[in-house]
């Protein structure tokens, strides 16, 4: 099989505001030297050691130079180092309200950890039948033939997905229903009662639900990252390079990858305010021997993928967040359906933390009748120790009016919960807002500023469409 070979320099800047409110962390990186003051004219150490970790107090200009007050985490000594001399890691939060209920938004309540709500209690198991939104008997209701609803139309649909129909809309189940349920019952390993049982609707909605084909539809990546390596220097930077393979099964025209980099301690560096995302929006250009070249990438075709990063680094993630396939289309994939892979040392290798089942067709439907106004990040591991909160979303942008404005969420907070399901992306919002009606109540959790607190999320009167 036939490899192009990509090299794409990426110089990735840090923009350090000129105030630092709040404390944030760094590594050093590169070895350099503490200095009492802003300045080259007293040494307090003349060695700080690549990789370690320092706290920044304040930030200072000084003919020309920036410099950080920084304390080192390991032994507490203090002093000033160069600005160009340190990684940030943590994004500068945005959370700016009190720590009390009074200075909340109108309608908010802080809700204490210790009675935390149920739907935030994590089960500590993999298993996607545990996972937000996976379906139980307790979401259905007995059905029989005959019978019509709005519980028909998914179930039909559902059996559509894993082709068991040959339609997707009907108005009612009928006998026809019934011989798909036993087929798929037989391919399940169940037993072949044909019954539409509450037991039997939570099987076939289950992500481990086996298709006609004797397979499940659990997402599988757009373009599979393997045989990947890190080449880090002492010098600040260090490059990535790793295989891809194009399984879309269309011809694609460019793509988007997201990178997670880690120090040689296994921590992650938080870049440009947690938004690591690499986008390539034009065509693919191959430089083969300094000659631009446009390639498209066919389908089953792998090929030689390679970054040059502005920063020391030993380990890295990589996912695959978008791809433009043949005739311009973009198919995103949400940050909590991202399958991630690890390369170099101190991360997981073939690390794939799926925390959201597949959605139906028809939940994404239902949810194109919202719109949440919100974009934000995916809070992974790393991010949730850098906030102190588990899990959840971190809202970055907000639309004046909408929604979860209306419901006192402001720019900075984290969404943890919408009624009953657990917020951890754009995949797990949009499967609590398919389960809305109009002008619907649902109960909101988030957190800021260390307390979680909760609020009443109103659905407009009336659809709006996305």
């Amino acid at each position: 099989m036939k490899r192009f070979a990509l090299l794409l320099a990426l110089i990735m800047t840090l923009n350090i505001t000129a105030c630092l409110a709040d404390t944030q962390i760094g590594y050093i990186n590169a070895d350099t030297k503490i200095y009492m003051d802003a300045s080259e004219k007293a040494i307090v150490d003349g060695n700080a050691v690549l990789g370690n970790q320092v706290r920044i107090e304040e930030e200072r200009a000084a003919e020309g130079t920036g410099w950080y007050r920084v304390t080192f985490t390991a032994n507490n000594k203090e002093g000033w180092v160069k600005a160009d001399d340190v990684d940030l890691v943590i994004a500068k939060k945005a959370i700016t309200a009190d720590k009390s209920a009074s200075s909340a938004p109108g309608g908010v309540q802080v809700v204490e950890r210790e009675n935390a709500f149920p739907v935030l209690e994590a089960t500590g198991q993999i298993d996607p039948d545990t996972l937000p939104g996976a379906p139980t008997a307790a979401d259905y209701r007995e059905l029989n033939v005959g019978d019509s609803g709005d519980d028909v139309t998914a179930f039909v649909q559902r059996l559509y997905e894993l082709g068991y129909v040959e339609s997707k809309s009907a108005k009612k189940l009928t006998k026809t229903h019934q011989t798909a349920v036993k087929q798929f019952q037989k391919a399940n390993g169940l037993e072949q009662d044909g019954l539409f049982t509450p037991e039997l609707q939570a099987k076939v909605f289950s992500p481990k639900a086996l298709n006609k084909k004797g397979k499940t539809l659990a997402p599988t990546d757009p373009l599979v990252i393997s045989k990947g390596t890190v080449k880090a220097d002492n010098k600040g930077g260090g490059t990535i390079q790793f295989t891809m393979k194009n399984m879309t099964g269309e011809k694609i025209d460019a793509f988007n990858i997201a990178l997670r980099l880690y120090n040689t301690y296994g921590e992650r560096f938080l870049l440009r305010s947690v938004a690591d995302d690499a986008t390539m929006n034009d065509e693919l250009t191959v430089f083969d021997n300094l000659a631009e070249e446009r390639y498209t990438i066919r389908k089953n075709e792998s090929f030689q993928f390679g970054l040059k990063l502005g920063y020391y680094f030993a380990g890295v993630m990589v996912a695959v967040t978008a791809y433009h396939v043949d005739g311009g289309d973009t198919v995103v994939i949400p940050s909590d359906q991202r399958h991630w892979y690890g390369f170099g040392k101190g991360v997981a290798q073939d690390y794939q933390p799926l925390t959201v089942t597949l959605l139906t067709d028809l939940e994404k439907q239902q949810a194109a009748n919202w719109k949440s106004g919100l974009d934000g990040i995916y809070v992974d591991g790393e991010i949730a120790t850098a906030y102190g909160v588990r899990e959840g979303y971190l809202v970055q942008k907000m639309e004046p009016g909408c929604m979860f404005d209306e419901a006192g969420l402001k720019m900075g907070d984290i969404l943890l919960a919408v009624g009953d399901i657990r917020i951890f992306g754009a995949a797990s919002i949009d499967r609590a807002l398919s389960r809305l009606s109009a002008g619907e109540s649902v109960t909101v959790l988030f957190f800021r500023n260390g307390m979680v607190y909760q609020t009443q999320l109103v659905a407009p009167g009336g659809a709006a469409a996305a």
